[in-house]
C-alpha cells in the first residue's frame, strides 16, 4: 500500500495531474504556448561568448545560482553521453540519491533504458541524456515556474551546442514543461512535437514502464516512429 507521498509521487508518474503539476494558468498557456516553446531565452546571453563548446557550457552551469535550489543542492546534474548525439533524451528531475553520477535514473530504470536502445540499435554512448533541470527538488517534486525558468536556458544552449535531431521527452514532468501543457502524457504521446526547431517525442518514463509493463509495446510503437524519423 502507498503512503500518501509515495502515492502522490507514482500518480504524477504516471500523468495524472496534481497540484504542483499546473505552473502556468490557462489563459496564459493559450496567449504565451508558441512563444514560450520556441523564444530563444536570454538569460545566458551575457556569458554566450565564453562558451565554445558543451564542455565549457558544463563549466558554467556547475557554478549556476539561478534559483532557490542551489543553495539546496549537494552538485549539478548536468548531463552525460555523445556530444554529437542524433538523439537528446531529456530526463525527469534527478533523483538527490544518485543524481551526482549525471545518471538520471534509478538502475533499474536505467538498464530497461539500455535494452530499449539496444532494441533501435543504440548504445547509450550513442545519445545524450540530460535531466529537466539539473538539480534535485526537495521530496522529488515538481520544479516551480522559477526553477525551470532558471534551467531553461540550460537546456537550450545543449541543443544549441549538440544539434540533435530529435530530442526525446521521458516522462510526464519533461514533456509537460517543455511544451508548456498540463495535459496528461498520455495525450501528448503518439504524435510530433517541435522545440527550438527540432523535432520532439513524448515518451513513457522507464519507471512507468517498471510499473505498468503492458505499456511497453506502446514504447516500442513510439520507438519504432522515432527511428523512421531519424533514417
Amino acid at each position: 500500500m502507498f503512503d500518501s507521498k509515495t502515492l502522490d509521487i507514482y500518480l504524477r508518474e504516471i500523468g495524472v495531474k496534481t497540484p504542483v503539476s499546473l505552473l502556468f494558468s490557462a489563459l496564459e498557456r493559450e496567449k504565451n504556448i508558441q512563444q514560450a516553446v520556441n523564444k530563444p531565452v536570454e538569460k545566458l546571453v551575457e556569458i554566450e561568448n565564453s562558451i565554445t563548446n558543451l564542455e565549457t557550457l558544463k563549466q558554467q552551469a556547475l557554478a549556476c545560482e539561478q534559483c532557490n535550489l542551489a543553495s539546496m543542492r549537494s552538485c549539478v546534474s548536468f548531463g552525460s553521453g555523445n556530444k554529437h548525439a542524433d538523439i537528446l533524451l531529456v530526463a525527469d528531475v534527478p533523483h538527490v540519491d544518485h543524481h551526482a553520477q549525471d545518471d538520471v535514473f534509478t538502475e533499474d530504470s536505467s538498464l530497461l533504458l539500455n535494452q530499449m536502445l539496444m532494441a533501435m540499435g543504440l548504445q547509450r554512448e550513442q545519445v545524450y541524456v540530460t535531466p529537466i533541470i539539473q538539480c534535485a527538488t526537495p521530496d522529488h517534486r515538481d520544479p516551480n515556474e522559477q526553477e525551470w525558468e532558471a534551467c531553461q536556458p540550460w537546456l537550450q544552449q545543449k541543443i544549441h551546442w549538440i544539434q540533435p535531431k530529435v530530442i526525446l521527452l521521458m516522462g510526464r514532468v519533461a514533456a509537460q514543461m517543455v511544451l508548456q501543457s498540463d495535459k496528461p502524457l498520455h495525450d501528448l504521446r503518439g504524435q510530433w512535437h517541435d522545440y527550438q526547431d527540432v523535432p520532439v517525442r513524448v515518451l513513457y518514463h522507464p519507471l512507468y514502464l517498471l510499473r505498468s509493463p503492458r505499456q511497453k509495446q506502446v514504447m516500442w510503437e513510439d520507438l519504432l516512429m522515432v527511428q523512421e524519423r531519424l533514417r
